[in-house]
């Protein structure tokens, strides 16, 4: 099992979610909440969810690195 698809914050008896997407909920969180994503409003969620992914994998793979 790679380190994206690892718990992010295990228990004895639920795995939740993955690091993989517990970071991209991170992410999506920061961009709803940025003040220009709210004011030029024309953006759809399906970019949002891929913007996000993208913003995931980017940190899994500099933590691989490193």
């Amino acid at each position: 099992m790679n380190n994206a698809d690892m718990p992010a914050m295990p228990t004895d008896y639920l795995s939740g979610l993955t690091k993989r997407e517990h970071f991209a909920a991170m992410a999506m969180q920061g961009i709803l909440g940025n003040a220009y994503w709210n004011e030029h409003g024309d953006y759809r969620p399906v970019d949002v969810a891929k913007c996000a992914a993208e913003y995931a994998d980017a940190l899994l793979a500099e933590l691989e690195r490193t």
